[in-house]
């Protein structure tokens, strides 16, 4: 339906698993840990990716949140929010790998 393409998919707010793609990184190229399957993109029209960090002060449905349900989840199975990084927060990205 989206022709293998990751942004088509996330345009149409599909939550996002196994996708073999280079990771998103300064440096030499190398593989995202959804090559892998170690990571999810949940929301992704909810929570994008924006580097600099989105404006995350309106919450609204779909939106992971410190504390909120989704986000204590996926900690719960001791994988790791991108909503905490620090530099350029991803708060639709959850892995195993902190990564």
């Amino acid at each position: 339906m989206y022709g293998g393409s990751d942004d088509r998919s996330m345009a149409a707010d599909n939550t996002s698993g196994f996708n073999c793609r280079y990771a998103v990184a300064a440096g030499p190229k190398r593989w995202s840990v959804h090559a892998y399957g170690e990571a999810v993109d949940v929301n992704p029209v909810e929570n994008p990716y924006l580097e600099g960090g989105p404006d995350r002060s309106a919450v609204r449905p779909g939106m992971a949140v410190a504390g909120g349900t989704l986000v204590d989840a996926f900690a719960a199975v001791g994988w790791s929010w991108g909503g905490r990084w620090s530099a350029s927060p991803d708060s639709q990205h959850f892995s195993a790998t902190g990564g």
